[in-house]
């Protein structure tokens, strides 16, 4: 998601310094378009004022920002470092508290929209912190996202996404056993999912995970299962620990998600959560007119 959000902020202008983690291939293209590459994290931040992070857990921004070459060492006072990925509340706090008294600032300001959001500039942000600081960065936010909400103090914006993420997956996981129970009354998969198309269930998830599913695309990844069960299972614990509520539902939907990783599908794309109840099933839920080879 990174590639695209730099694109939109090098088209609008701003100077971007980017860094290199495991891929090559995007930052040589982000060079070509205009970008400057810095050797480390700490390089890059001793050349700008603000760095957008969008990574899968408080621990990987933590390392980055304080390991000997992260940012610690190269910002100056008053630096900005917006989370943008998905993390647990009560880790950004502890992080946000570090960042303070190394002489940083922070908020968090997860995003919603996935890699086609980003490519079109149309996410959806989610945001935690001082509200100043927040509004001084509107204007770069808004080179990449739609909408921008401020839920509250720090740990908030990731509160917010992590209710969204559980909400989405838990239909992700409904459809994996309607799909899981349509395959066991022998119904013809195809026009199962034409059915649920036509109908009130209809949903773009629906309309994203089935053909994948059918299909057999695990091996397609846009996110990974055992991200979208970090996800969900952080959501199950916010629900412990800061409120008194019973989130029956979701702690279920975690358990499929457990399944299937336990089943050896951790690495394969989230709607392989459907591949635990295959193996229960002993059947793949598939349709040969759906592979990409096919006719």
């Amino acid at each position: 998601m990174g590639e695209p959000i730099a694109e939109h902020l090098i088209d609008a202008g701003y100077g971007v310094t980017v860094v290199c983690h495991r891929n090559r291939a995007p930052v040589e293209r982000l060079v070509a378009r205009g970008a400057v590459e810095a050797g480390t994290a700490g390089e890059a931040a001793a050349r700008t004022d603000v760095a957008l992070l969008v990574l899968p857990t408080s621990a990987d921004v933590e390392t980055l920002v304080f390991r000997p070459d992260g940012i610690a060492a190269g910002m100056l006072e008053g630096y900005l470092i917006v989370d943008m990925g998905t993390c647990y509340p009560s880790d950004t706090r502890a992080l946000a508290a570090r960042i303070d008294a190394a002489g940083g600032r922070f908020i968090d300001a997860p995003v919603t929209g996935g890699i086609e959001g980003a490519r079109a500039g149309s996410l959806t942000l989610m945001a935690g912190g001082d509200p100043a600081i927040l509004e001084s960065i509107r204007p770069i936010i808004e080179t990449f996202c739609h909408e921008i909400y401020h839920f509250g103090g720090l740990g908030a914006g990731h509160a917010a996404k992590l209710i969204q993420n559980m909400v989405g997956w838990i239909e992700v996981a409904g459809v994996a056993e309607g799909l899981a129970l349509a395959k066991a009354m022998d119904f013809d998969m195809d026009m199962f999912f034409k059915m649920l198309s036509s109908s009130h269930s209809n949903s773009p998830i629906i309309q994203w995970m089935v053909p994948k599913v059918l299909s057999g695309a695990f091996d397609d990844v846009e996110f990974r299962l055992d991200l979208a069960f970090k996800d969900i299972r952080q959501a199950a614990s916010l629900g412990r620990e800061e409120s008194k509520l019973p989130l029956p539902v979701v702690n279920a939907a975690t358990e499929l998600f457990q399944l299937a990783r336990a089943s050896g599908y951790g690495s394969q794309d989230s709607t392989a959560v459907v591949r635990g109840l295959e193996t229960v099933l002993g059947q793949e839920i598939r349709d040969p007119r759906w592979r990409k080879d096919s006719d």
